[in-house]
């Protein structure tokens, strides 16, 4: 069989490093590579083992796994092998060779590392952890058409959940309408939970949604994404209802201001860390760097957060096809919190991706 075109970089990769064969483990670039769909809860088993001499690759699934695995490659592609006998079934895959294995040291137990380094004897082990992350950073054609429908669903998730929300109502049910439509409109499911904080709560910037009924005067973060065959959208707003605090609401005025100034430093070729001056610098000029409490932004495509990462130790540079979030938030311990996110696409210039009103006031 054809070794697909992400296979053949990923061929390319192994030779570079000087390997004989790669063992790739990370769901999410098991199904990068492959297709399969990994990135479900719990993940699936599986486990791509690359001959890269050969140019050939085989997958190693668990026998919950294996059926749907073998119907989708075919049996001659899959083999049933249970997780604790991974070391010994690949020591029996590579019997009688002898070379140099890449193993995804990061997504590996330490004992089952252990394990394989005692079968395959007179074997050399180098770490591959990030390699296929790297790959994954940059998105084809198909890639962010589907992304582009993750960010489509759950804006209009978003505004179901936004037609909910009246005071009374409690988070969690705010955001029980918005997963619900996640379903409708098509999604997958929600690419994490959804975050809905008000009040004090918006001060949390992963609070979830709890029980809180919202009030008059409350400030409501939301934060969701959607799931659309595999890859994943993330965007957040932050909501007004009725009359709120002065100070939220020049925060408001001042995450926009900053995320505007950021945008404009997006594209490629530039160093993801400097596209989180821009918005920091804006936030200090108005006295709130000191409550900017996390990065400006990550990439995302079949994990909510990948390469390349937005913040200040950052060492990526970006490059056209990263798929980016820009999320400037500032919060403020017993009153609450502003966080607005947008999604972009790299390039010459940045194309927001992202399309709802950054001011939302009810």
């Amino acid at each position: 069989m054809t070794l697909n075109r992400r296979v053949k970089r990923l061929v390319k990769l192994a030779e570079k490093r000087g390997l004989t064969h790669v063992l790739v483990s990370r769901p999410d670039n098991v199904e990068y590579l492959t297709g399969l769909r990994t990135t479900t809860t719990p993940p699936k088993d599986y486990h791509l083992l690359l001959h890269v001499e050969d140019r050939w690759w085989e997958l190693l699934a668990s026998p919950l796994d294996y059926g749907e695995a073998a119907e989708v490659l075919g049996k001659g592609r899959a083999r049933k092998v249970v997780k604790a006998s991974l070391p010994e079934t690949l020591a029996k895959l590579l019997e009688g060779r002898r070379g140099v294995i890449g193993l995804e040291l990061g997504c590996l137990s330490y004992s089952v590392v252990e394990e394989v380094k005692r079968r395959l004897e007179g074997w050399e082990i180098k770490d591959f952890t990030g390699v296929v992350e790297d790959l994954r950073a940059v998105k084809d054609r198909e890639e962010l058409e589907l992304i582009k429908e993750a960010v489509r669903i759950a804006q209009e998730a978003f505004k179901r959940g936004l037609e909910a929300l009246d005071v009374g109502i409690e988070e969690r049910e705010v955001a029980a309408r918005i997963e619900e439509a996640v379903k409708r409109l098509g999604g997958d499911g929600v690419a994490f939970d959804t975050v809905v904080g008000s009040g004090p709560r918006a001060a949390y910037p992963h609070g979830g949604a709890g029980g809180r009924r919202i009030m008059e005067g409350d400030v409501v973060v939301i934060d969701l994404g959607a799931r659309f065959k595999g890859y994943c959208s993330d965007l957040t707003r932050t909501v007004f209802v009725g009359r709120v605090n002065q100070r939220l609401r020049e925060a408001r005025e001042a995450v926009i201001e900053a995320l505007e100034r950021a945008e404009d430093r997006l594209k490629a070729g530039v160093k993801a860390s400097s596209v989180d001056r821009a918005a920091r610098s804006t936030l200090k000029a108005r006295g709130l760097y000191r409550f900017f409490i996390h990065g400006l932004g990550h990439g995302v495509g079949l994990s909510v957060h990948e390469k390349p990462a937005l913040s200040p130790r950052s060492h990526d540079r970006l490059a056209k096809g990263h798929v980016v979030t820009l999320e400037p938030g500032v919060y403020f311990e017993g009153l609450g919190g502003v966080r607005v996110e947008d999604m972009y696409v790299v390039g010459l210039k940045a194309e927001r991706i992202t399309t709802l009103e950054r001011r939302i006031d009810l």
